[in-house]
């Protein structure tokens, strides 16, 4: 890349070019209870673990006179009258629980309503093509008209306790409780999909469920995108790009009187190692240098023998895809007085 350098009198500083788990709801499914007595359970899906109740009800006869006996899996859990619910912990995957009640009436009437209640999840992970710098470790944030995967990882087992391969599952993907149709089916344990050009957050969800149709479970996760950002770091020439040392507010230039300076356009879509469509509008003190518009890093040098500060402001744009855009910007210092001291960053 062509190297420029500037004088700038009113700003008092050269610049010349150089060179983002969600953490999911998890659920998995009861079977509908059957029998005289209605019961509905506090979550359709458990995971495993989870603290469950059961609710008896009854258009018959008045359920909250009457005795009511619960057993699970063949077990009397509690007996008395009015006890309409019964709390349980979901089971370990591939186990069951069988509930059943029995309701009997002040005139001996007996009616009857059992349910099955099993257990599973569904771990979702995000995946997104903005930019991160090779070195970051963590969570690639989701920045308009960003493309996004997202990977189900369930964990359902059979009889056995034996967990069921992913890729022999069935997967119904949602987004805001639409199905995604073409995206869903057989084996299809990903999703990808594209950002809007409105911006706004969605509901994507997944349920899956074996070929057997024994047992399924479901997970969804709210995916809100937001703005790209820029960081600036120092460009060491020796060590290379400082990505533990963060310029958030101004930058002290030391005896060496000049500073490489490197923007990270952080969830821009970008080639790894290449601009792009980007294009970046550096000012120094107010005055635009159109000349650096692809350039992601500038060299600061300090006048000899003058003190002072700048502001450095930097623009960023993706051409095409018009919503990716961000402004960041610092304060660079600068002592007319020689010092071995090493520069400095202030926070």
């Amino acid at each position: 890349m062509n190297r420029h350098f500037l004088s700038i009198v009113s700003a008092g500083v050269l610049l010349a070019s150089c060179s983002f788990l969600l953490a999911p709801c998890s659920h998995a499914q009861s079977v509908p209870s059957s029998g005289g007595v209605t019961l509905s359970v506090s979550s359709e899906n458990p995971a495993p673990g989870q603290q469950i109740t059961i609710t008896a009800a009854s258009y018959s006869a008045s359920i909250d006179s009457s005795k009511i006996t619960w057993s699970v899996n063949g077990k009397v859990a509690q007996s008395g009258n009015g006890l309409t619910t019964l709390t349980v912990t979901a089971p370990a995957l591939g186990k069951k629980l069988n509930i059943k009640v029995t309701m009997v009436t002040n005139n001996g009437q007996t009616t009857t309503g059992s349910t099955v209640i099993g257990s599973g999840s569904v771990d979702l992970v995000t995946e997104t093509d903005g930019y991160v710098p090779p070195s970051f470790r963590g969570k690639a944030p989701v920045v308009y008209q960003n493309s996004v995967t997202v990977v189900a990882v369930p964990h359902i087992a059979n009889s056995d306790g034996v967990e069921y391969d992913p890729k022999t599952l069935i997967y119904q993907w949602s987004k805001n409780n639409q199905i995604l149709g073409d995206q869903s089916g057989y084996g299809k344990q990903s999703i990808m999909l594209v950002g809007d050009i409105v911006p706004r957050a969605y509901d994507l969800s997944v349920n899956v469920t074996p070929r057997t149709g024994s047992g399924q479970a479901e997970s969804m996760i709210t995916i809100t995108p937001q703005s790209p950002s820029i960081t600036f770091y120092i460009n060491d020439p020796l060590y290379g790009p400082l990505f533990n040392l963060a310029i958030n507010s101004s930058y002290r230039i030391g005896s060496q009187r000049e500073a490489n300076i490197l923007a990270i356009p952080y969830g821009f879509n970008k080639p790894a190692n290449k601009s792009g469509d980007l294009s970046f509008s550096w000012l120094i003190n107010n005055v635009a240098h159109p000349e650096l518009t692809t350039n992601d890093s500038v060299i600061l040098r300090a006048p000899v023998g003058t003190a002072g500060a700048s502001n450095i402001t930097l623009s960023i744009a993706n051409n095409k895809q018009i919503l990716q855009s961000a402004n960041s910007g610092f304060t660079a210092m600068f002592t007319a007085a020689s010092s071995n001291a090493a520069p400095s960053i202030t926070n």
